[in-house]
This record gives structure tokens, sequence and C-alpha cells, in this order.
């Protein structure tokens, strides 16, 4: 989860870090823009995208000692008692990425439910049988982990749970189709982080759902940004959805990346990563990607009305 280098803001008269290219089809922004960008620097941008796009399921063999996984890694059941029930997810989670769980089984005879969080002790070099009974604090008082109890109304079956890490270090769940609220902060984002979930308590089994069966929102935090100073461009707080391009692949998000060197920005980020895992090329002309930006737009005179 390391942060490419960032191109500096441009003042007046200041060159776009795209203006120089020398490849066809990627507009420069004006010399007033604003621009920020997170580049994904080939080759490890990719590399990123298709670690990204692989399934997120449990860690095979790093679990808690009343942990039981199913074939798929994707449902983790306590066998007995109320804890030793600490799972991590298989690889890192991206900022943004969100792991949304299902409450498969309840127990109502124990006191307290899940447990969630974020750790940057990566699980393949853990030793399964020094795992602690509980999440919290035992685990986050080791250090490296930062995890939380979450609201009662976690533990009912059937529940969904979800929670996400942006960019400022904060962690937000949400139940259900409720608001998302913040469990904490304070989470260094500089380096990768696992997802760490305590089968705790009251939950009985849980199982991981894919994160884009929910298509009805975008990512809450985008990692790079257009400021444009061009009416046309609109905030898109506050540009209507069905006047914003949306993707070609999906028709549910917004197309919101440029593909590199083709320049192409038909595609939303979640069917990009979905691509890079089992091709290189652009949808739309079939060129060989070599990078990959996820842009926003946004203008910087919100004090205009947008009309």
């Amino acid at each position: 989860m390391e942060e490419s280098s960032c191109c500096p803001v441009l003042g007046p008269g200041s060159q776009s870090p795209l203006t120089n290219t020398g490849c066809e089809g990627i507009r420069s922004p004006p010399a007033k823009a604003r621009v920020s960008l997170l580049l994904m620097a080939s080759p490890t941008g990719l590399d990123k995208l298709r670690e990204a796009s692989q399934p997120l399921c449990f860690h095979p063999t790093t679990k808690g000692f009343q942990i039981q996984l199913d074939a798929a890694h994707r449902t983790a059941s306590r066998a007995d008692t109320f804890c030793d029930g600490i799972v991590f997810s298989n690889r890192p989670v991206q900022l943004g990425e969100k792991v949304v769980l299902r409450v498969l089984r309840t127990q109502p005879r124990w006191d307290g439910g899940l447990r969630v969080g974020f750790t940057s002790l990566d699980p393949s070099q853990m030793i399964p049988k020094h795992l602690p009974r509980f999440a919290c604090p035992s685990l986050v008082l080791q250090g490296r982990t930062w995890a939380s109890l979450l609201p009662n109304a976690c533990e009912e079956q059937g529940t969904i749970v979800r929670f996400w890490l942006d960019h400022r270090g904060r962690v937000f769940f949400g139940i259900n189709n409720e608001h998302h609220r913040l469990l904490l902060k304070g989470v260094p984002v500089q380096g990768p982080l696992w997802a760490v979930i305590d089968v705790y308590g009251q939950t009985k089994a849980v199982q991981l759902l894919d994160q884009y069966g929910d298509l009805q929102e975008l990512p809450p935090e985008l990692p790079c940004s257009f400021f444009l100073d061009e009416p046309a461009h609109r905030d898109r707080c506050h540009l209507p959805r069905p006047s914003m391009e949306k993707c070609t692949i999906c028709y549910a998000h917004v197309a919101n990346t440029l593909l590199y060197p083709c320049g192409h920005t038909d595609c939303c980020h979640c069917c990009v990563r979905r691509m890079l895992a089992t091709d290189n090329r652009c949808p739309i002309c079939r060129r060989d990607i070599k990078d990959v930006v996820r842009v926003s737009l946004w203008r910087t005179d919100l004090q205009a009305p947008i009309l």
C-alpha cells in the first residue's frame, strides 16, 4: 500500500506532467489548473493492481486455534468457546477497498461480537500457535495492529458489515445499508496492511463477500485527482450522476481511469482491476497498458454556483 511519487502542484505557466508523454489521446490540463496526481509507476503499479484484483480471502494457515475455513477460504467458523477466532486477509488491502463480511451464524450465550481492523504484520510471517486469543486488546498491544469492537448491531445473523481504510489512516465501517461511521483513526498507511478480523463472542461464523457486490457507490477516496478551472468539468459531488459518463464495461460506476499510453478514459477503476488480472490490453483500442491513473474531477472555484 505504498504510495508512489506525487507530482507537484502546478502554478501558472507550469507544464502538466502529462504534457510531454508523446502519446496521442492524453489531453493536458490547462495552465491554470491545479493538478494533483498519485501515479502507479510501471511495472510496480501494474503489479499492485494485479495483486489487488485477486479475490480477498482469509489467510489459509495463519488463524486462531478454533477457526475452521471452507475450501475457498472465504468462510471462517469458530468451532468452540468464545475466542481464539482471529483471521487475516490473504493479501494486503488497498486504501479505500472495502472488506465486506456477512455474519452467517451467531451464538447468543456469549457476550461481545466482531472485532475488525488492520495490521502491518504479514500473516505469512506469523507463527499461528503464537497468536493471542483476542485481537482486542492482546494483538493490538503487541503493536502494529489497529482494531476495535463493532457495535452490537453487527452480532445479528445475516448482517452485512463493511470496513475500509482511507488515505488519512481512518477506519470506517457500515452496517447493512446504513451510513458509514468512524471506527478508529491513526493507522499508518505508508506500507502494506492486512485486514484482521476476530470472530469473537456471539459471532460464530462470517463469510467474505466481493466488495463489488455493491455497485451503488464509488470508493470513498480516490488516490489521484484533477482540479480544473474549466466550467465544463464540474465537481462530481454537485454534478447529477446521469450527466457523468458511465464505465463502458459495467455501466454502473463512473468512468474514472486513464490508461497509459493510449489515453482512453472509458472504464472505471473496478473494471480495470478485474481486467488486468487476465488481460493487459486496453478494451477500447487493444494497445498494451503500461500504466494506470485513477482520476476524479473537481472545480477549484467552489464558491461559484454550478449551473
